[in-house]
């Protein structure tokens, strides 16, 4: 993004050996550039996803991008694009918008699907410009939403109340598959009834081949089984099921087969990138004999699954072998209980790691959890050595959305926190968290934490790695909806920092 001749934003003398309080160092702190990737007034540009090189951001965006020339904010120079020093935007850029190649300039109130390209491609389409994928006219901003972009860049998954193709006239929200080269768009379900809640939040393998999502509708119609291959798909009472689609086969797996709770029952799935496995958050009991002869064992690999009082759980499920692990077994109790106390789900490679939320600290890490307050933390599970880790032990604020990049090397969140004093107003910030940094110093063991909870019988391994933004005075805006790459290298966010509507924002987290 930068030249090389240009310094990184890397503030090393000051932050990666500072000193305690109690003359202990700090773990290594350094600070990354957050530049802006869109240039819009009004409206709003939202969740973001990004491919493995960082060259694709895709996004939703009710606002007009078609302008290319001129100035457009009131009075001129009103945004400042170089405050505080973060120059937020990418080398290249030409003030006061990226060029949009195939934009529509009408679209001012319906979300649309946009593709931002940070380099040139052909003779067509420059750098740094932004390419409308949908065009919609009708449904409000969520007419489009919650895209997902397979790591190569080759296919974007999202959830959509139009019709796109003839195959929708109904309006209920269906998953659509656009592929790049081609333009072309896929229908990926085919239901009705269901409304905005029929199918949802559609995520990608990395080659695009797996999709998954969470559904009301009943697909004992489809080609669909449950986990076993042979059992039909059922859904009668119209509850969240976990969907897989396997586009090769083009067969649908039904993963859950449960009841109650509506919409709540099971939701926001997460697929691993070779398909195998899918992360989801559920309110159901696995218990027992389940349907399609599905097997549930706690993390531990041993103990049977249960969830009576049908607390919020992280469940994951073994495509392969059709096996289903309860990641979490907490009983509802304070802070810890309803539908969603564990939460916002990502997974790793292979499905060896899972990061979530959790106000649940006091079940999940009763020795570590310091003031054990109830706020979110964040949590990573390691599949393969069946164990939980508490990332972050703090007292009060929040800390939300941890994605584990795809190959489990790093953990990128939002806080209000303020680890190794850099954030001492406890402003919303980033940060980004080396799960295994160097090895701990004698007497400091576990992975990368970050400690701001002086209860806590935990002690700050000195060596864990962390990055920060070098956003002056924070976020004012929910960060919630950001994508990372598979390395963890390059994030994407939405924000309303210093402009007034929401912008698609863009870190290398080496610069």
């Amino acid at each position: 993004m930068k030249s090389s001749s240009r310094r990184p934003a890397v503030v090393a003398a000051a932050c990666a050996i500072a000193l305690g309080a109690a003359g202990i160092a700090y773990a290594v702190l350094t600070i990354a550039t957050t530049r802006l990737v869109t240039n819009t007034t009004g409206g709003k540009n939202q969740n973001p996803a990004i491919t493995s090189n960082g060259g694709l951001i895709v996004f939703t965006s009710n606002v007009d991008h078609f302008h290319n020339a001129g100035t457009i904010f009131t009075p001129d120079g009103a945004f400042d694009f170089n405050a505080a020093g973060n120059d937020f935007t990418p080398l290249g850029a030409t003030h006061p918008n990226p060029s949009c190649t195939n934009c529509d300039n009408l679209n001012q109130a319906t979300g649309n699907l946009y593709l931002w390209r940070q380099k040139k491609v052909g003779k067509t389409v420059p750098a740094n410009s932004v390419t409308q994928l949908t065009f919609s006219t009708s449904g409000g901003f969520a007419a489009n939403q919650n895209p997902d972009i397979n790591q190569p860049g080759k296919f974007v998954a999202w959830d959509s109340d139009q019709d796109h193709i003839g195959s929708n006239p109904d309006g209920n929200r269906e998953i659509f598959l656009l592929e790049l080269k081609t333009n072309t768009i896929t229908q990926i379900t085919d239901t009705t009834s269901g409304g905005e809640t029929a199918n949802r939040s559609a995520n990608l393998s990395d080659n695009g081949l797996v999709l998954v999502f969470d559904s009301s509708r009943d697909f004992s119609t489809a080609s669909c089984t449950l986990g076993d291959g042979v059992t039909a798909c059922a859904n009668a009472d119209g509850n969240s099921e976990i969907m897989v689609l396997d586009r090769k086969a083009g067969t649908f797996t039904q993963v859950t087969s449960t009841t109650g709770n509506g919409t709540n029952a099971n939701q926001r799935a997460r697929v691993s990138n070779d398909g195998r496995f899918v992360a989801f958050q559920s309110t159901r009991d696995f218990s027992g004999t389940l349907p399609g002869g599905t097997v549930c064992t706690l993390l531990d690999g041993v103990s049977p699954c249960g969830n009576t009082n049908l607390n919020g759980q992280i469940m994951l499920f073994d495509r392969k072998h059709n096996t289903l692990t309860q990641v979490t077994n907490t009983t509802a109790s304070g802070a810890c209980s309803g539908d969603t106390p564990s939460e916002r789900i990502e997974i790793s490679r292979g499905g060896k790691f899972i990061s979530f939320q959790s106000t649940c600290e006091a079940e999940l890490n009763p020795t570590g959890c310091g003031s054990c307050d109830g706020n979110d933390e964040v949590f990573l599970a390691d599949i393969v050595k069946k164990k939980l880790d508490q990332l972050t032990i703090s007292n009060g604020g929040f800390n939300h959305v941890p994605r584990v990049s795809g190959n489990g090397g790093w953990v990128v969140f939002e806080s209000s926190r303020s680890y190794k004093g850099f954030n001492p107003t406890h402003a919303r910030t980033i940060y980004m968290l080396k799960r295994n940094p160097a090895k701990a110093p004698a007497g400091q063991t576990g992975p990368g934490q970050l400690i701001e909870d002086s209860g806590s019988t935990l002690t700050q391994n000195d060596k864990a790695q962390v990055v920060t933004t070098s956003i002056t005075g924070g976020f004012n805006s929910t960060i919630e909806g950001f994508g990372v790459s598979t390395s963890g290298k390059f994030i994407t966010f939405d924000n309303q920092k210093a402009v007034g509507n929401q912008e698609i924002w863009f870190i290398d987290r080496t610069k």
